[in-house]
């Protein structure tokens, strides 16, 4: 799925996404690059609603609903969960969604 088509596709889901917690959602990796291959998985974090209680198992919900949706492997993380030595260079590549 090209970066555009990922974009779209989640821009369509952000009532949905907000609805289950997320405040913002940001594609990263070789979507938001531009070079994801036919087999490639979307990445993704999500700033979640600090007013908001969120738990892994709304994290595992989120993530399911999406890769059923848009009919591909989805990798989703929250911003604090990134990697400490990976996430400066994540929030540099990732495109904002919502």
């Amino acid at each position: 799925m090209t970066r555009d088509e990922a974009t779209a596709e989640l821009v369509c889901r952000a009532k949905v996404l907000r609805d289950r917690g997320a405040q913002a959602a940001f594609v990263y990796g070789s979507t938001a690059r531009d070079e994801a291959r036919e087999d490639s998985d979307i990445d993704i974090f999500i700033d979640v609603d600090p007013g908001r209680k969120f738990s892994l198992l709304d994290l595992v919900g989120m993530q399911r609903y999406l890769t059923e949706e848009l009919g591909v492997a989805i990798d989703l993380t929250t911003r604090s969960s990134l990697h400490p030595k990976l996430r400066a260079q994540i929030e540099r590549e990732a495109i904002q969604v919502f």
